[in-house]
C-alpha cells in the first residue's frame, strides 16, 4: 500500500493551501515525514524566551499541516497519527530545557520564609 503525505499551509485571509510532502510505502515512512514536517517548523520558529504554550500557538496559526492518505478506497486522513498531539508533545518537550529564573525580589523572599519556617 503507498500512503501520501499532503501538507496544508495556511495563507493569509483564511485561504489554504496544499502540497505534496510525498508518498511512502509504509506507514511508519509516512509518520516519520509527517514528524519532520512538524520539527522543521519548530525548530525554525523557536525563540529562546518561548514557552511551550507561545510556541504551540505559532504552531497552530502558521504551521504546516501534515496530513496522511493511503492509496486504498478511502479518502480520510489514515488513524495513527495526530499532528496537533505529536506538535503540543514537540513544544513541550523542546521548551522544557529552559528555566526562567524567578524575579529577584522572589527569591529573596522565598529564602527567607524559607529559613524561618526550619
Amino acid at each position: 500500500m503507498t500512503y501520501f503525505v499532503e501538507g496544508l499551509i495556511k495563507l493569509h485571509a483564511g485561504q489554504t493551501e496544499v502540497r505534496r510532502i510525498g508518498e511512502y510505502q509504509t506507514l511508519e515512512d509516512a509518520i516519520g515525514a509527517s514528524k519532520h514536517v512538524i520539527d522543521q517548523f519548530l525548530v525554525g520558529i523557536l525563540d529562546p524566551e518561548m514557552t511551550a504554550a507561545d510556541l504551540f500557538s505559532k504552531y497552530s496559526d502558521l504551521g504546516e499541516v501534515p496530513i496522511i492518505f493511503d492509496d486504498g478506497e478511502r479518502t480520510l486522513n489514515v488513524t495513527g497519527f495526530n499532528h496537533y498531539s505529536y506538535a503540543m508533545n514537540r513544544c513541550g518537550v523542546m521548551c522544557a530545557r529552559k528555566v526562567k529564573a524567578p524575579p529577584a525580589w522572589e527569591c529573596g523572599a522565598t529564602r527567607r520564609a524559607a529559613a524561618l519556617r526550619k
